[in-house]
């Protein structure tokens, strides 16, 4: 009987061999196992990973039987008895199975012995009943023995976590071999992958660009120009944890990227990716990256990205059509040698389970991966962050860069014996140099007088904690000018406000903007005086990043106040719980609450609050992998996937039409039958809001269901053109408005 993987038409003369199938997957897995380490052991779980498929039920499937065919947990089954029964083969085994079981519905958690046969998990995987599938016996070899493992040192106390990690890599390079294998013979050969730009020849793009600024006149750019030059001089160090202590406005995007090509040019690494908190900052940072290293070696990978190609050329930062293509393919996995992406895409990632989100997984080995305002990171998944980045340092060859103006002292939440290196030789004095604003503060003070303060200025930026009171604010403010900015607003929308921001201080227009905390993280604006409500020292600081950004005066001034409003009832936790810290900051360093000391202290205070408590891993994600059961890798890899959320699903998402562009999107989803593929389109035009919201529109009628997928408003006088997204009284009192 001739066996055969896949079908893509009637004629059997066109059907993928099995045997060709595995061969050609465990060739291409063994690839990208091998930076990992792990090149032969992803080869074995490849070439195993369809043994079901030798059974005659699925062969009977292939011809069109609607019997369903559990093929994914028969190779999974066969390992432990094709290798020997000693405890080094059972535990790599395990390893393996893990790999083989989950590589359609994700990687299983182990289980126990009392799970049944229809238990998802692999212990109940492993009892199952399987059609006869040994004819594979007739087609294929196995080793002898098993792979030996590669040498790990183990970054944990058990070394569960350690190796948990080399199995979501042996499994990323299987589904990744499987993935591209199946699209090859599907006739997908268009799909064109690899053959970007060097990273050598990216980092002479690089040095090209550099030589607009080799002559710099104003000191702010010669002292640009002295960090770059630290930052490439350092690039020659080995690979390991560095950080970059840099202010607002000091270039450390560009630097940094700087310092990661030339690190991975000497020390022959793979690929950078840069890793940024926030979808509303990223488009200006991979402008930048396209501007210099061109727009078809750049992955834009976020939600908000729209893969459809531009109606003109003409900007720097648009690929051609045919390029655009070909980054959207390296999406899948990765392979590219820029990535600009999320916390959320590059963290998720590594903790999920699914195929689809782990093919990327094994092209980070040997890696320079820059995480940007490194202070941003999660605080209650810290733990199993850290741990991700210190296994792919430690294990995988990659390096890690933590940028920022305020750098936390991540040292004392996950203990290992990286020693970070700072690029710079003398952080303090870069401080004192860039520092052009002061801090006052204002104490407690009326939403009256605080309106009063800001209209005295004819450009000034008033960021709060809470949408309501950015609300409130901005509809006191009754001044020409008056800008709001708020998670209320669609992405679109705030687009265009910050454009039109831009605009007036550029012009020198009356501007004046008030905003929640979504304005503070890389959003390029200079405004010559700022108010912040008290919250985390960190945002403080990131708000003064927007005030004489650029030295325009002698002196910025950015007054911090604590609100006495109508407009907040409570404030939340984790805003009070840093602004209760920053506030004793505040009166300990009178002269300078936003120096390099103050910071230390603020991490310092915060970090004592939570020791000896779970608020680093609030889902006890760690405590998936590091369960101390010994030889079993007793491993829980769905909970983990299932527990680690960066943004909790518990927003409703509601499309504006909010133009004729949105109208004819959602008149195509109408009748679509498969509505979902439009859902990345309609990112831009969408609204987050919580349940309580939602039923408030809902009561208004306001709100309706399209094609059993979307929620879109129906009424655009709930959407107002400064405000956004106008939220009804709730059912059970006032809503609390706050964007993290």
């Amino acid at each position: 009987m001739v066996f055969y993987a896949h079908s893509n038409e009637k004629n059997r003369d066109h059907w993928q061999l099995l045997k060709n199938h595995l061969l050609g997957a465990s060739e291409k897995a063994a690839c990208f196992g091998e930076t990992a380490g792990i090149g032969e052991l992803s080869r074995l779980a490849a070439l195993m990973h369809d043994l079901g498929k030798y059974s005659f039920e699925f062969q009977k499937r292939l011809q069109g039987s609607a019997q369903k065919v559990d093929h994914a947990t028969a190779g999974a089954q066969e390992i432990f008895k094709l290798f020997g029964d000693d405890q080094y083969s059972k535990y790599v085994s395990t390893l393996l199975a893990y790999c083989i079981a989950g590589h359609h519905g994700g990687l299983p958690d182990y289980g126990s012995s009392f799970d049944t046969t229809s238990d998802s998990t692999l212990c109940g995987r492993l009892k199952r009943d399987l059609p006869r599938f040994q004819s594979y016996q007739q087609e294929l070899e196995f080793p002898e023995n098993l792979p030996l493992l590669p040498s790990l040192r183990p970054t944990s106390k058990t070394g569960g976590f350690t190796m948990a990690f080399l199995t979501r890599m042996a499994f990323s390079a299987l589904v990744d071999g499987d993935f591209q294998d199946t699209e090859e013979f599907m006739g997908e050969m268009k799909k064109e992958r690899g053959n970007f730009t060097s990273i050598p020849a990216l980092m002479e793009r690089m040095d090209l660009f550099f030589t607009r600024f080799a002559n710099p006149h104003s000191e702010i750019n010669q002292r640009r120009s002295s960090t770059l030059a630290s930052c490439l001089e350092k690039a020659q160090e080995k690979p390991g944890l560095f950080t970059l202590t840099v202010p607002t406005g000091g270039g450390k995007t560009i630097a940094s990227m700087a310092f990661a090509l030339n690190h991975a040019k000497i020390h022959n690494l793979s690929r950078v990716i840069y890793v940024i908190p926030y979808t509303s900052i990223i488009e200006q940072n991979s402008a930048v990256f396209k501007e210099i290293l061109g727009a078809d070696n750049v992955l834009e990978h976020h939600s908000n990205f729209d893969w459809r190609p531009a109606s003109s050329l003409n900007s720097i930062d648009e690929a051609p059509q045919d390029a655009l293509q070909k980054l959207k393919w390296a999406s899948e996995n990765w392979d590219v040698p820029i990535v600009v992406t999320t916390n959320v895409q590059f963290f998720e990632s590594l903790y999920s389970n699914l195929s689809s989100r782990c093919r990327k997984l094994h092209n980070l080995a040997k890696s320079v991966i820059i995480f940007d305002e490194v202070q941003m990171f999660p605080q209650a998944y810290l733990k199993p962050a850290l741990s991700a980045i210190y296994e792919l340092i430690i294990n995988y060859g990659a390096s890690a860069v933590f940028c920022t103006a305020t750098q936390p002292s991540l040292d004392t939440i996950v203990k290992t014996d990286l020693k970070p290196h700072e690029l710079m030789p003398d952080p303090d004095g870069l401080y004192n140099f860039y520092k052009r604003v002061v801090i006052q503060n204002l104490g407690i003070i009326t939403d009256d007088e605080l309106i009063e303060r800001i209209a005295q200025y004819p450009q000034a930026l008033c960021i709060v904690n809470t949408r309501k009171h950015a609300l409130g604010l901005f509809e006191l403010l009754k001044k020409e000018g008056a800008i709001h900015l708020s998670t209320l607003m669609c992405p679109a929308h705030r687009k265009q406000a910050v454009a039109q921001i831009k605009e007036r201080l550029k012009t020198g227009m009356p501007c004046r903007v008030i905003s929640t905390q979504l304005i503070e993280a890389g959003v390029d604006l200079d405004f010559p005086v700022g108010f912040r409500a008290l919250s985390g020292l960190d945002s403080i600081i990131q708000a003064a990043g927007r005030v004489n950004r650029e030295g325009k005066n002698d002196t910025g001034i950015l007054y911090v106040f604590e609100p006495d409003t109508i407009f907040i009832k409570r404030i939340p936790a984790y805003i009070e719980q840093g602004a209760s810290i920053a506030r004793i900051i505040l009166r300990r360093f009178v002269e300078d609450p936003i120096s390099l000391d103050a910071i230390r202290a603020y991490y310092a205070e915060l970090y004592d609050l939570h020791r000896g408590s779970n608020d680093f891993d609030m889902k006890n994600i760690m405590g998936c992998f590091e369960k101390g059961i010994p030889n079993v890798p007793d491993f829980d890899f769905r909970t983990a996937s299932e527990n680690f959320q960066l943004i909790e699903n518990d927003t409703i998402s509601v499309v504006i039409p909010m133009n004729e562009e949105v109208v004819a999107l959602l008149n195509r989803i109408k009748c679509a039958p498969y509505p979902k593929i439009y859902a990345r389109d309609l990112q831009l035009y969408t609204v987050n809001i919580y349940e309580n919201e939602f039923e408030a529109l809902t009561d208004k009628g306001v709100i309706e269901l399209l094609n059993d997928t979307y929620y879109v408003l129906t009424d655009m006088e709930y959407y107002d053109k400064n405000a956004g997204l106008i939220i009804p009284a709730t059912r059970g009192g006032d809503a609390i408005f706050f964007d993290g």
